[in-house]
């Protein structure tokens, strides 16, 4: 007779599995690699309508300048100062060929991409040193 106790076993072939694990995880690396390469490619492309880092350093810079001088002019009076500086924004923003919603769709972006922001203000003050350095 045949006693079921010691009858012959089965041993599942694991081979398959561990083949298909590998080609799974092999198409999940290549996803997130992918994903990780058009994010960073996006990143370099601005939306229509933001000014680019260098024209919004220059029309930051000129505002700067124009805001600190129409304070010390009108001693720092901001009922005169509001007035006075909207004029001179708008030739600033002639003079580059912008408009202020352009502006405005810049500030949004780059409150928003803090990086480029800082870069943007370390441009300007650095600007600000060099023509403070060359005045003097």
């Amino acid at each position: 007779m045949l006693n079921h106790r010691t009858g012959p076993t089965f041993t599942p072939d694991l081979s398959f599995f561990y083949v298909y694990f590998r080609q799974a995880m092999k198409k999940l690396f290549l996803l997130l690699v992918s994903l990780l390469v058009l994010v960073a490619c996006h990143h370099d492309t601005l939306p229509e309508g933001v000014l680019s880092e260098d024209l919004m350093t220059d029309f930051l810079t000129e505002a700067y300048i124009v805001e600190g001088n129409f304070a010390i002019e009108t001693q720092y009076r901001y009922d005169v100062l509001y007035a006075s500086t909207l004029r001179s924004y708008d030739s600033i923003l002639d003079r580059h060929g912008i408009t202020r919603e352009q502006v405005e769709r810049s500030f949004d972006y780059y409150s928003q991409h803090l990086d480029a922001y800082q870069s943007i203000h370390d441009s300007v003050v650095a600007r600000l040193e060099a023509r403070q350095a060359d005045a003097k």
